[in-house]
């Protein structure tokens, strides 16, 4: 089988409360610990993996790419191998992982005012 690729971003949210993103699938995974958060995302992306295969359907396909502040704050972050954490690729997956220094605030579009054009008066 072909190996599929997902990055996977850390981060911590409080103490003893690290959250893992994938950024290809935007799947979430909580631990107490940095290996907790990546095994418990391991262990859904392998679960998730296996329940596709059986019905037909793409591995994680029905989860979509995470939005673009994710992916920012994997391209900002320190990547790091996921064995470096004791945990293993799922078969046919390839796992990339990075620490996001901070992860960005989401970026709200502003509305501006409708402002009717002035016309020239003379």
């Amino acid at each position: 089988m072909t190996s599929r690729r997902i990055r996977l971003v850390i981060f911590q949210v409080a103490p003893a409360s690290w959250v893992v993103r994938g950024l290809e699938h935007d799947i979430v995974a909580e631990g107490r610990t940095i290996g907790g958060a990546v095994r418990a995302a391991v262990r859904f992306i392998d679960a998730q993996t296996q329940f596709d295969r059986r019905h037909s359907h793409p591995p994680l396909s029905v989860f979509p790419p995470a939005s673009q502040r994710y992916w920012n704050a994997y391209a900002s972050g320190t990547e790091v191998p996921i064995e470096q954490l004791g945990v293993e690729s799922p078969e046919e997956w390839e796992l990339h992982a990075a620490f996001a220094t901070r992860l960005p605030a989401e970026e709200h579009v502003r509305r501006l005012p409708y402002l009717m054009p002035q016309t020239m008066m003379g």
